[in-house]
C-alpha cells in the first residue's frame, strides 16, 4: 500500500493536474479531513475572533475618544501602546494557532503518502505536536526571508528618495519600489514546494533545504506560480464572500465611532461585541476550510517536482553506466 502511495504521489503532473488532483483529494476525503481538525479549527477560529473583535470594536473606540480629546490626547499614549501590544501579541498567536492548524492537515497529508488514506484519530481531542510543530517553524521562516528582503527594499528605498529633492526622483522611487517589491515577491515562489517538502520530509530542517534545493525549486518556478495564482484567485474569492459579514461590521463600526466624533450618538446595540466575536469566528472558521485546499495543491505538486528530478537522476545514472 505505501509502495503504491508513494507512485501515486510521485507521478509527473502539469500544473493543471495537480490542482486537479489537490482538490479531488480535498472534496473525496473532506469528512476525515473536518473529523480530524474540527476542534483544532475551533480553538484557532476563537483566537482569531478574539483579535478580530478587539481591532473592529476597541480599536475604533479609542480612535475616538484621542480625535474627541484631541487637546488631550497625550493622555490616552498609554493606552494607545498597550492596544497596539495586545493586538500585535494576539496577531501572532493567531498566526501561530493557524499553523498549527495547518500542521493537523499535513499530518493528514503525510498519512496519505505513507500509506494512500486518510484515517481519522478514534480520539476528537488528539495532539499532532510534531507535525504542527514542523508547521510553525515552516511559516515563521518564510514570514521571516520575506520580512528580512522586504525590508532591505524599503531600507533601500527610503535611503533613495531621501537623498535627492527632486519631486521628480521621487516617482522614479516609487517605480523602483514596485520593480523590487514585485522581484522579491517572484523570487520567494519557491518557497511553496520547499515549505512542503520540509512538511513532508520529516528528516529535513528548513536552512540546510532551502541552500541545497532552492535551484532545484526555481526550475519549476513557472509550474509553482500558476498553482499559486489559480488557488489565490479561486480562494481568495470565497474567502471574500465569507468574509463580507466581517467587512461590514467592521464598517459599521468604524462609521459609528467617526458619527461619536461628530457628536452624534453610537447608534449600536449593547450586544454589537458579542455579535462582532461570533461572525469573526465562524467566519475564520469557514475560512480556514476554505484555504486547505491550497496545501493539498502544494502537495501534488511537490511530489510531480520530485518525481521529475528523480528520473532526470535516473537518467544521467543510467548514461554514467553506459560510459
Amino acid at each position: 500500500m505505501q509502495k503504491k502511495s508513494i507512485e501515486i504521489l510521485l507521478k509527473e503532473r502539469s500544473a493543471r493536474a495537480s490542482l486537479s488532483a489537490g482538490f479531488q483529494l480535498y472534496m473525496e476525503n473532506f469528512r476525515r479531513i473536518f473529523k480530524s481538525t474540527w476542534i483544532a479549527g475551533v480553538i484557532t477560529s476563537i483566537v482569531c475572533g478574539i483579535t478580530a473583535t478587539i481591532i473592529f470594536i476597541w480599536w475604533p473606540e479609542l480612535i475616538a475618544r484621542v480625535y474627541t480629546h484631541l487637546e488631550n490626547a497625550w493622555q490616552y499614549a498609554d493606552e494607545y501602546r498597550m492596544m497596539l501590544i495586545v493586538i500585535g501579541i494576539l496577531t501572532l498567536l493567531s498566526f501561530i494557532a493557524t499553523a498549527i492548524w495547518g500542521g493537523y492537515g499535513a499530518a493528514l497529508l503525510k498519512q496519505h503518502q505513507a500509506g494512500g488514506a486518510m484515517l481519522p484519530k478514534q480520539r476528537h481531542l488528539h495532539w499532532e505536536g510534531h507535525m504542527a510543530w514542523r508547521s510553525v517553524k515552516a511559516w515563521f521562516w518564510c514570514v521571516l526571508l520575506f520580512t528580512v528582503f522586504y525590508g532591505i527594499v524599503f531600507a533601500f528605498i527610503y535611503w533613495k528618495r531621501g537623498v535627492v529633492e527632486d519631486p521628480m526622483h521621487h516617482v522614479v522611487s516609487l517605480c523602483m519600489a514596485i520593480v523590487l517589491f514585485s522581484v522579491v515577491t517572484l523570487l520567494m515562489v519557491p518557497l511553496a514546494y520547499l515549505s512542503v517538502k520540509y512538511l513532508m520530509d520529516v528528516k529535513t530542517s528548513f536552512w540546510p533545504l532551502l541552500f541545497k534545493r532552492y535551484g532545484t525549486s526555481l526550475r519549476y518556478w513557472g509550474r509553482q506560480f500558476v498553482v499559486l495564482l489559480v488557488c489565490a484567485i479561486i480562494l481568495g474569492l470565497l474567502c471574500c464572500i465569507v468574509s463580507l459579514p466581517e467587512i461590514i461590521l467592521y464598517e459599521a463600526n468604524w462609521q459609528a465611532r467617526i458619527g461619536v466624533v461628530g457628536g452624534d450618538p453610537l447608534g449600536m446595540p449593547d450586544s454589537i461585541t458579542i455579535l462582532t466575536f461570533v461572525t469573526c469566528a465562524l467566519s475564520s472558521f469557514m475560512q480556514l476550510y476554505i484555504t486547505l485546499p491550497l496545501l493539498f495543491c502544494l502537495y501534488y505538486m511537490y511530489g510531480s517536482i520530485d518525481a521529475r528530478e528523480n528520473e532526470k537522476k535516473e537518467r544521467m545514472k543510467k548514461t554514467d553506466n553506459e560510459l
